[in-house]
């Protein structure tokens, strides 16, 4: 019996320890509860903070690079679009939140640091009324390729020693069809379908005022080499190295199509705006004079538009001028209209340039890349003519900036040389100085290449073979085609050594290579883009 007394009392003594203890968890549970809580709350408002960072940076980065490769502050775009972004999503001054838009390590890059100061529950208890949560996003725009140039001009310059590029910047008639060369101003295709490509404006041109260009506060001229589509191969005079730059079909008669000597070339130059790189937005031009139309004329016929004038062909025509305030990427907006109600068949070649005068010659034509460069943007739509069996072309400018993404080449129509050939991709050197290797397929004249509207069984497949990436062909295989090529970029990649001059002295400059018998004249369009997002999150 003292036995049994003495477990009882036992117990009795130890119920007020398990109390004690139990009190004690109850504790410790209710501050993991508690911070459970808080964590949770602090968690949300990172991801909120985080998400308002990261679309703040994304809108923001659109309006960049700014001129002169300024800091993004109080009144420029970059900065005004993230804050009012930010604000749209709820942080703002008035709220005691901070919003801080701000250079992202280049020029293309924009950080955008949003904090704000929440209040906790639980964690009051142990001292911590309020935390600050603060996120960053980093947002970065990939810059347009420059495609065929970054010199002062684009295309053939007869005037001035030196600026022989076998080829003349080109547009065709909406009449003449897609499987003649020019796969955007046609209308239709080879057989009468409608062409998925066909776009008015159909081209548009860079004419770039770099940072510290002398041309600033100065008046330049846009300079046009024989805009007027004429048949220069029939009554009229002979174009550049004995070959014509134009070529018109002349009226056949009432009632029926491709009159070109009727067509009319449309020039637009637009000024820069606040998203440099989305080039088809500008609304503003240059100056009041930068809209301008030529007409045509086809000799072999005698028959000229009443518009038409003698005096402007094959010689430089001042389109408009302006002086620039600062530095700028001006668009220059070509399209192919036609005032006949049949239609208009022609194709009009052309170069462009920038002057100091206004003057037809030499005299007064920008020199230097330092202060004027003049390139393609999106596509650009060639007349190569004459160029012997080895002519060497800039096909795109791959900057540093691009290193990590996919580069995509394509080529219209490329094959009607009358001889068998191949291309080479030249110049510029992936990591360690390797040879430029590549993936390419094949697509028909019923595909939106430029739009990006690419089948989805389009698989891409070898090159034709040897070191690098090549394209051999017979004469007419590749016709009424698109050829694409792909080049992976390597994450290490940077510019070659040189000034982009030529292949052995690069730079950041591709280059395409011909090996073709005989000589080239031909009608085609030449495509470049980067595959993936322009407009991306840095990590």
């Amino acid at each position: 019996m003292k036995g049994r007394l003495r477990v009882i009392k036992s117990l009795r003594n130890e119920s007020g320890v398990i109390l004690v203890l139990s009190a004690m968890s109850l504790v410790v549970l209710l501050g993991i509860a508690a911070f459970a809580v808080d964590l949770g709350w602090i968690a949300y408002n990172q991801l909120e903070a985080r998400k308002t960072a990261e679309a703040g940076a994304l809108a923001g980065v659109v309006h960049m690079p700014l001129p002169g490769c300024a800091d993004p502050t109080v009144g420029t775009d970059p900065y005004d679009v993230a804050i009012d972004t930010a604000g749209r999503n709820g942080y703002t001054a008035a709220n005691g939140d901070t919003v801080t838009p701000a250079d992202g390590g280049t020029c293309a890059r924009l950080k955008v640091t949003v904090s704000r100061t929440i209040p906790t529950f639980f964690m009051k208890v142990f001292g911590y009324s309020s935390l600050t949560v603060a996120e960053s996003a980093t947002a970065e725009q990939l810059p347009p390729l420059r495609i065929g140039s970054d010199e002062p001009y684009l295309g053939e310059d007869p005037t001035v020693a030196g600026r022989n590029r076998n080829f003349f910047v080109a547009i065709s008639g909406e009449d003449r069809s897609k499987n003649q060369g020019d796969a955007v101003a046609a209308e239709r295709r080879n057989g009468g379908g409608s062409n998925p490509e066909y776009e008015v404006p159909s081209y548009y041109y860079a004419f770039e005022i770099p940072d510290g260009s002398s041309l600033i506060g100065s008046p330049v001229y846009v300079q046009v080499y024989d805009p007027q589509a004429h048949d220069a191969g029939g009554q009229g005079p002979g174009g550049p190295n004995d070959n014509t730059n134009d070529w018109v079909y002349p009226d056949p008669g009432a009632g029926v199509a491709d009159d070109g000597w009727d067509s009319k070339t449309r020039f637009r130059v637009y000024a820069p705006d606040s998203t440099p790189n989305q080039w088809k937005d500008n609304s503003t031009l240059a100056s009041g004079g930068c809209d301008d139309t030529y007409r045509g004329r086809s000799d072999s016929a005698g028959q000229e538009n009443a518009a038409y004038n003698s005096a402007w062909e094959d010689t430089w025509v001042n389109l408009c001028s302006f002086t620039p305030g600062g530095s700028g990427t001006y668009i220059i907006e070509i399209s192919s209209d036609y005032g006949a109600s049949d239609g208009t068949d022609m194709i009009n070649g052309f170069s462009l340039r920038g002057s100091t005068n206004g003057g037809s010659g030499s005299g007064g034509a920008v020199a230097s890349t330092n202060d004027l460069q003049v390139y393609g943007l999106g596509s650009m739509s060639l007349w190569q003519f004459d160029t012997g069996s080895n002519p060497v072309f800039k096909v795109a400018r791959v900057d540093d900036v691009y290193a990590g993404s996919s580069l995509i080449i394509s080529l219209w129509d490329v094959s009607d040389i009358g001889s068998s050939a191949t291309i080479d991709f030249v110049g510029t050197t992936w990591q360690g100085g390797s040879e430029i290797d590549c993936q390419m397929r094949v697509l028909g004249d019923n595909v939106d290449v430029l739009g990006n509207n690419i089948p989805s069984g389009a698989s891409w497949g070898s090159d034709s073979g040897g070191a690098g990436c090549r394209l051999s062909f017979n004469s007419g295989q590749y016709n009424n085609e698109w050829v694409q090529f792909k080049f992976d970029i390597p994450s290490t990649y940077t510019c070659g050594p040189g000034s982009g001059s030529s292949p052995a002295s690069p730079g950041c400059w591709m280059f395409v290579s011909y090996s073709v018998a005989g000589s080239i004249t031909d009608r085609t369009v030449w495509a470049a883009s980067i595959n993936g997002q322009p407009v991306h999150l840095v990590p």
